[in-house]
């Protein structure tokens, strides 16, 4: 097996999967027929950045782990193999506590709306409630980072290290210093330092160097 290829395939799938939880949480979760008046004849719109706001977090924090996994050691990318698996399981249980839950994961809104707090008092607000596809979507995808996390953890010792290349480069650059000739002192160089120095001497002594 082609374990670059395969290293390819599973940072595709952790950016892929990342960015659907974020574009999970900017859409509409929820349609809820309310008692008052809404702008939306459909009824009123509860989007994921209200049902479950924490989802934002978990999409950044994939793009990070994805980033560092094209960087990393192996041990690291184990380690970043298990936090896929914690993400994945937390984006899996708060997309499916808010799609259980419709007036409890619109609950800001309405009381935003209605200036009261009451869950039941909620409730009798709400007269019917429809998801979309988009809780279920989000789930997935968390669902689907839970075993790519752990395919990770498994294989990353056969990715090879990333820093190769610049090992190779440090080391050339080691040996192109290594060889550089080094400046030797010619022999006239050598006289010139030897006649200044009697020179110098000459003086210290009350002579006058230019006499010979």
């Amino acid at each position: 097996m082609n374990y670059r290829k395969f290293k390819t395939y599973s940072l595709l799938s952790s950016f892929v999967l990342s960015a659907l939880i974020l574009i999970g949480w900017s859409q509409t979760w929820f349609l809820l027929e309310v008692t008052f008046p809404t702008e939306n004849t459909d009824g009123l719109e509860v989007s994921g950045q209200i049902a479950a706001p924490g989802l934002s977090a978990f999409g950044l924090a994939g793009f990070a782990v994805t980033a560092a996994l094209a960087l990393s050691s192996i041990l690291i990318r184990r380690i970043l193999g298990v936090l896929l698996i914690i993400l994945g399981s937390a984006v899996v249980s708060v997309s499916i506590s808010a799609w259980s839950d419709p007036v409890i994961s619109s609950a800001s809104l309405l009381t935003s709306l209605s200036a009261i707090s009451d869950v039941d008092t909620l409730r009798t607000f709400v007269i019917s409630s429809r998801a979309t596809a988009w809780p279920g979507m989000t789930a997935v995808a968390g669902m689907l980072l839970v075993p790519l996390g752990i395919v990770i953890v498994f294989t990353a010792g056969k990715w090879g290290t990333g820093s190769r290349k610049f090992d190779r480069v440090s080391k050339t650059f080691e040996e192109g210093a290594q060889k550089a000739p080094t400046q030797s002192v010619t022999p006239e160089n050598s006289d010139v330092s030897s006649s200044n120095i009697d020179a110098w001497d000459s003086l210290s002594h009350g002579t006058d160097p230019t006499i010979n």
